[in-house]
């Protein structure tokens, strides 16, 4: 099943973990922990194992699917999405402002265009998202 892999890398950085440790902690294989952090893939154990760790809900390690079909334009299923989320280096960080990772990076974003309009979406990634909240430079409308 899909799980939420930048969630999981998220708690095991906060708790300054390696793999091998959280591996440990949870009580599972090293290559299970890296299979879930890469592929965002885990079988329903593992996903207890690593709530129980973490001491959050399972429900907060589930895939969070971004709706992106049908198109929000002409409701055309042919859209399709950029193979991964990227960084908008063009224009520096105009796009996403204050909401990357680190100094030096740029905030993540998955592009989405529909073959049959044109219209494109762009969707902020979950770690700028979580950002919002904290941030001075952005309130909610």
């Amino acid at each position: 099943m899909k799980i939420n892999a930048e969630l999981v890398l998220k708690l095991r950085n906060q708790n300054s973990w390696t793999q091998d440790e959280l591996a440990i902690a949870s009580g599972l294989n090293l290559k299970t922990i890296q299979r879930i952090e890469k592929k965002a893939s885990a079988s329903l154990q593992s996903k207890k194992a690593l709530a129980s760790v973490f001491n959050i809900d399972i429900q907060d390690l589930d895939y969070e699917e971004l709706q992106m079909k049908p198109c929000s334009e002409c409701k055309s299923d042919r859209v399709y999405q950029y193979k991964e989320p990227m960084e908008f280096g063009g224009f520096g960080g105009e796009l996403l402002p204050n909401l990357a990772p680190s100094l030096f990076s740029l905030a993540k974003f998955l592009p989405v265009v529909c073959f049959d309009c044109g219209h494109i979406r762009f969707f902020a990634s979950k770690e700028a998202r979580d950002k919002l909240d904290v941030s001075d430079h952005w309130k909610q409308i």
